[in-house]
């Protein structure tokens, strides 16, 4: 059965395009070896912020300002106009180029309908269910395009979206509205999506792989309890299908799924996240763990210390907070990898694709000097064109979008 569940998922695969070559790895190498070492360390975190104004660090170590690699962005922090929200992100970029710290991507939950943090900003977003009942995919594929160049001109990089599990009875009640619905919908919409949004700049995060249950992984542990062949048919192949659409990202769930991996959560799993998601599916993003401080992980055994440390070993290569803080955590995996040669080199790997996704995402730029040698560079931020050109550009993609 694993067999043949691999074949059909190997031939909906397309090839990915985020590898780096050995020049490539080279110079991100290069660069990360020159960087500060907690900046070096912190890149591999995805952290909400303060305010919605000006950005300010939360954190100093010493008198060092301590930057996540990337911003999630909750609703207190969307300011009440576009103006607005492009001050707070291009003080974002002025702060980390002042300080000579790696540009922040920032992230935002913009799935639609009820999980819509931009709601009242950008043009109307439905849920992915209303989308894929009521529009047809060239109306839906403009609708997401269309969003993707509202967020790329207030600054955001990252869509944490969409979610690609199909509804089943298993799930239904947890994901409500934010499936597209059935698996042959799902497959069809997930992948225009995805497209939309990658075309115009922004890097999706499909998720939850590999699935959930109707238990909120905030409060507790979901078990998937499906049988072998209902977890390719209704977790994995759905997912074989988006990532054929080459999504910047994967979020991996806190789920447990009988008979793959009983005693442990997804993003915790090397099974889940090298063994299925990276060998059998191919995928070769970035990998993100979701919150480490929901209670699926916290309240199980699992607390954000031990948990970011097991999510690296796993194969994460972003660890994403809801808190604020997270030098903390910072210096554990800073220690274990002094400590531990092997972490220390899985440490690299997780920053040079985080340095990659900066660099595929015009943050960072590789940089050719006249004998060929790469380097990186600043890249291309939103902040350097010119406001009023920007929200010229943003109305008439707002008003574009969501007839």
């Amino acid at each position: 059965m694993k067999k043949k569940l691999a074949a059909v998922i190997f031939c909906v695969l397309s090839a990915f395009g985020f590898t780096q070559n050995s020049r490539e790895r080279l110079a991100i190498e290069k660069y990360i070896n020159s960087m500060d070492p907690l900046d070096r360390i912190s890149q591999l975190f995805l952290v909400n912020v303060e305010g919605s104004e000006k950005f300010l660090p939360v954190e100093y170590y010493g008198n060092k300002p301590v930057v996540p690699g990337g911003i999630l962005l909750f609703s207190y922090n969307i300011a009440s106009t576009p103006e607005k929200i492009m001050g707070f992100t291009d003080s974002i970029s002025s702060f980390c180029e002042e300080n000579s710290i790696p540009g922040a991507y920032v992230a935002v939950d913009q799935e639609g309908g009820l999980v819509n943090r931009l709601r009242g900003i950008t043009g109307s977003l439905p849920s992915n269910m209303t989308v894929a009942s009521d529009m047809n995919h060239e109306r839906a594929s403009r609708l997401y395009s269309c969003q993707a160049r509202q967020m790329k001109l207030l600054g955001i990089t990252m869509n944490l979206g969409p979610v690609v599990e199909c509804s089943v009875p298993s799930n239904a009640e947890f994901l409500g509205k934010r499936t597209f619905g059935t698996f042959p919908v799902t497959a069809a919409y997930s992948v225009l999506c995805i497209r939309a949004y990658e075309t115009q700049g922004i890097g999706c995060t499909v998720k939850h792989f590999p699935g959930n249950t109707n238990t909120d992984p905030h409060t507790g542990l979901p078990e998937i309890s499906l049988a072998e062949y209902e977890v390719g048919r209704d977790m994995l192949i759905p997912f074989a299908f988006a990532l054929a659409a080459e999504p910047s990202c994967v979020l991996m769930s806190h789920a447990r799924v009988r008979g793959f991996d009983e005693t442990t959560p997804a993003c915790l799993s090397s099974f889940w996240v090298k063994d299925m998601l990276r060998e059998k599916l191919g995928f070769e993003g970035l990998v993100i763990s979701d919150d480490i401080f929901m209670d699926a992980l916290n309240a199980n055994g699992f607390p954000p210390e031990t948990a970011a440390v097991r999510a690296l070993e796993a194969g994460v290569q972003v660890i994403m907070l809801s808190e604020k803080r997270f030098l903390d955590y910072a210096l554990v995996l800073m220690k274990r990898g002094q400590e531990n040669p092997d972490f220390a080199a899985t440490l690299l790997d997780a920053q040079v694709a985080v340095i990659w996704f900066k660099i595929r995402k015009g943050i960072l730029a590789l940089g050719k000097a006249p004998d060929g040698t790469l380097s990186v560079t600043g890249g291309e931020s939103a902040c350097k064109i010119p406001l009023e050109r920007r929200l010229k550009e943003f109305n008439e993609s707002r008003f574009g979008g969501s007839d």
